[in-house]
């Protein structure tokens, strides 16, 4: 990079730790296509680059006054993506596990309809489990979604929310056994279906 267009980033970085959103939508807009790029390449299939794009810029935006201008910007920004990418990685692969085991679990609860089982889309499952979650109340969902999720233990939840391990621990149970409950019924109206058909 010449020391022309050094001197022009620093220039806006200094504009930008300052509040300037002029410097921010500079600095947008110079810097969208790498970072895009880059999101498309190292993302797992599915994940929206566009969505998770728009957190980095927030991100950058939330904690600007942290920035050392005499830094590298580049670096500064590359942190910030490899961050999010290592989160987004984290938070699937919690997703995934937490899924197969509750497939195990079903399967070991109806041990006479494997095959009958075996013939559901992982896709509808899934959707069911996140609906279902989705009902519980507020507080809860929030609990249940730091620990089964995005893999907080209890400890590190009642941390983040003020709160002690038992309350933690009191959610988790109510938030399971409503789980549970849900996904039986949805279980047998499925398998019903199924034979009856």
């Amino acid at each position: 990079m010449s020391a022309s267009k050094l001197n022009i980033e620093k220039e806006l970085v200094v504009q930008l730790i300052s509040g300037s959103e002029i410097a921010f939508e500079l600095i947008f807009h110079r810097t969208k296509g790498k970072l895009k790029g880059f999101l498309k390449k190292v993302l797992p299939y599915g994940e929206d680059e566009e969505s998770i794009l728009q957190e980095i810029y927030l991100n950058l935006w939330s904690n600007r006054k942290s920035i050392k201008a005499d830094r590298n910007f580049e670096s500064y920004l590359f942190a910030i993506v490899k961050n999010m990418v290592i989160d987004v990685m984290r938070k699937r692969l919690h997703k995934q596990k937490y899924l197969e085991e509750l497939y195990c679990r079903m399967k070991d609860g109806y041990e006479n309809s494997l095959d009958t089982l075996a013939m559901v889309e992982y896709s509808e499952l899934e959707k069911k489990v996140f609906d279902v979650i989705e009902k519980l109340p507020e507080r809860r969902r929030l609990i249940f979604k730091l620990n089964r999720i995005d893999g907080l233990t209890y400890k590190e939840i009642a941390q983040k929310l003020n709160i002690s391990e038992n309350t933690v621990d009191l959610q988790m149970r109510n938030a399971l056994s409503f789980l549970r409950n849900e996904m039986s019924h949805f279980l047998y109206i499925m398998f019903f279906c199924i034979f009856t058909s």
